[in-house]
């Protein structure tokens, strides 16, 4: 797991190098994946190297991509529960792992051609989303710039992570002071789709008062909603239930 400070480390990173990865960096990477595949079911990670046709010539992308060689392939079986949510949690902790090696990643849900991934599919399988990974470039052309400056034109402040008034997230940072580093590593967390779109909030029921997140569409943004998952995890210590409204266990 990782402190938030290197959670904050990381950073999307849209323009990379021609540089290879060397021997010891790719079997970390596959090691990673190969973890993942072993001890979750419905997840069936794949890592390529030194293949860019996913972004070749694809008009969607907007200039955003430049470079990209290296990539995860996140491949789900979407009859397993929670699948695209559980895919997200653990391709973040992929990135952080490639991060600690020096390299910059980014989540890609969307301008990416899939069907130029050289992966090993069943019929029944869904890639929700790749993550570009490799050296990052010294400079990015003009128009990556201008699109990555869009993306992340609106800074948010941690607090607004939080699903509640001013007077209630007050509350719940005196009831549970360990929610200002949780949230601050959901404010720091990448997107699949650059929306942002995960929540935390303090619901009270039969067990008492517990810390939970929400989404708007988890269909649509379970992704996200693993990413964001990890990320509070990784720095506050817990672990969560999956789910849109899945509540935060602290270990005992």
């Amino acid at each position: 797991m990782y402190t938030l400070k290197e959670l904050r480390e990381r950073k999307s990173v849209r323009g990379y190098s021609d540089e290879s990865l060397p021997e010891d960096m790719r079997n970390a990477l596959n090691a990673e994946a190969t973890f993942v595949n072993c001890h979750e079911s419905g997840l069936n990670f794949q890592v390529r190297f030194d293949d860019p046709d996913p972004f070749k010539g694809f008009s969607r992308s907007y200039g955003m991509f430049h470079g990209v060689r290296n990539y995860l392939a996140a491949i789900i079986d979407p009859t397993f529960g929670f699948a695209a949510e559980r895919a997200g949690y653990y391709a973040e902790e992929f990135v952080m792992k490639a991060v600690s090696l020096g390299l910059g990643t980014c989540f890609v849900g969307g301008t990416f051609s899939r069907t130029a991934t050289d992966v090993r599919m069943e019929v029944y399988e869904k890639m929700p989303f790749i993550v570009a990974f490799g050296h990052a470039a010294s400079g990015t052309p003009l128009i990556g710039r201008v699109s990555a400056a869009m993306i992340h034109r609106k800074k948010m402040d941690p607090s607004q992570f939080f699903d509640g008034t001013v007077k209630e997230y007050a509350e719940a940072l005196r009831r549970f002071p360990w929610l200002q580093k949780g949230i601050g590593a959901v404010a720091c967390a990448p997107s699949a789709l650059n929306a942002r779109p995960v929540r935390i909030g303090v619901v009270s029921d039969e067990s008492g008062l517990s810390v939970v997140t929400r989404v708007a569409d988890y269909e649509k943004n379970a992704v996200d909603l693993g990413i964001a998952k990890y990320n509070f995890a990784s720095a506050v210590g817990g672990e969560w239930e999956w789910g849109n409204g899945g509540k935060f266990l602290m270990p005992l």
